[in-house]
């Protein structure tokens, strides 16, 4: 550290984001550990240490929200009809706002665009805004079904922003397409805290799961909802159990979709695979470094993705990853030199995950050819530092803000988005 920076003020950082994403808590802790003051707009409370958590809801007693709550009675009473849709967007808004004001934030820093809250902070016109990209919230035709007045306002908060970060070059270039965005982008890989992601002993872990030591144990560290295709490993499992009568497939289930998780179960009572495949709930963040130690590798084939943070996290742990062939993967790792890829078919991961159980050397080189691109590359640690210096650097710089007309068209589409969802 320079004297410089030993000598720069510690800064009043607003985030907003989802307090349930574990990506979203870890990127605001790590300022808040760094000594500056932290708050994380949300949606709910979670009770993150060093965090100040802030729902912008009802603010009773000031008077906006006096006589939207006035005009909702009226025209339900005389009109029979409720104006809600149009109004409770205002009073999110204006009450958005205050707390923005109240916190005088140096940094606002979004954790993912094509959200209601994000396109808020657009329309409050709040500087330096930083955006950080997730993949989901740019990757319109990939994922998801984003509606076109969505697309627009997220479109609207990259043209507000001061500095966009994204995990990887190929979201860049996609944020280049969408109206040459990528000029105000840098690569911010964030990565993995090497303190936390490493070799460790999971053998407690190892028999709480009720697993022997000769179990060989692959991992789905993937959300299970149908867009990450656990299935697909699940229907490649009876040709590996066919091989390897001792292996254990370990589901996780974060942000589980309840159906999704019925149909795999299903699936497995009638594949015969009670015994070999075990659902481990979901797992919090901090212990996702055990079960990581606990595999021989993790697998992971959705159909589309940019820089997943699984990724990263295994190879911390130096687990081999088995993935979907997705071109933009091989920015970071390379086909049997620091992962492996596979067709996403149960015949190519099954061939994929009989290939590295087969091969002791191969998983070693992946292994340790992973942890090196971690530390050299995508070091969460100093991922942050360079961050950080982009905050300062932002505030030394005057900014443009937007037209009053500019603003007020954002917030008329938010209205509209609401009151009309999926136009």
């Amino acid at each position: 550290m320079t004297v410089n920076e030993l000598h720069r003020p510690k800064l009043t950082i607003c985030a907003i984001g989802s307090s349930q994403s574990s990506h979203v808590v870890s990127r605001v802790k790590c300022f808040a550990e760094r000594g500056h003051r932290v708050y994380l707009l949300c949606d709910s409370i979670a009770g993150i240490d060093g965090i100040t958590e802030i729902v912008p809801v009802g603010l009773p007693h000031s008077v906006l929200n006096s006589i939207l709550y006035r005009v909702n009675k009226f025209t339900a009473r005389f009109l029979k009809k409720s104006t809600s849709q149009y109004t409770d967007p205002i009073h999110l808004f204006y009450n958005f706002r205050r707390v923005l004001k109240n916190c005088k934030p140096d940094i606002v820093h979004i954790h993912y665009a094509y959200n209601g809250w994000a396109w808020m902070a657009a329309a409050a016109d709040y500087h330096p805004l930083v955006v950080s990209v997730m993949g989901g919230d740019v990757l319109f035709e990939e994922q998801g079904s984003p509606s076109p007045r969505g697309k627009w306002l997220t479109l609207q908060l990259f043209r507000s922003a001061d500095l966009i970060t994204s995990k990887s070059d190929y979201l860049i270039s996609v944020l280049d397409k969408l109206g040459g965005f990528g000029a105000k982008a840098i690569k911010v890989v964030w990565g993995a805290d090497l303190a936390r992601f490493r070799r460790m002993d999971a053998t407690a872990l190892r028999a709480q799961l009720g697993l022997s030591p000769n179990h060989r144990v692959i991992l789905s560290p993937k959300i299970l909802q149908p867009f990450y295709n656990v299935h697909l490993i699940v229907e490649a499992m009876p040709q590996i159990v066919a091989a390897y009568p001792d292996v254990r497939l370990l589901i996780t289930e974060y942000a589980a979709d309840p159906d999704y998780k019925k149909q795999i179960a299903a699936q497995v009572q009638q594949l015969g695979l009670s015994n070999h495949i075990i659902f481990v709930g979901h797992i919090q963040h901090q212990d996702m470094p055990l079960y990581y130690n606990l595999a021989e590798m993790t697998v992971a084939v959705p159909a589309s993705d940019g820089l997943p943070q699984t990724l990263l996290e295994g190879m911390g742990c130096e687990v081999p990853n088995i993935l979907s062939r997705l071109p933009r993967y091989e920015e970071i790792v390379t086909h049997e030199q620091s992962a492996y890829f596979v067709a996403s078919s149960p015949q190519g991961i099954a061939e994929g995950v009989i290939r590295l159980l087969n091969d002791a050397e191969l998983r070693y080189r992946i292994a340790c050819n992973g942890l090196e691109i971690v530390r050299t590359q995508a070091d969460f640690d100093r991922e942050v530092s360079r961050v950080e210096a982009k905050y300062y650097e932002l505030l030394a710089k005057r900014r443009k803000r937007r037209s009053w007309f500019d603003r007020l068209k954002i917030l008329r589409e938010i209205l509209y988005y609401y009151a009309y969802p999926g136009n």
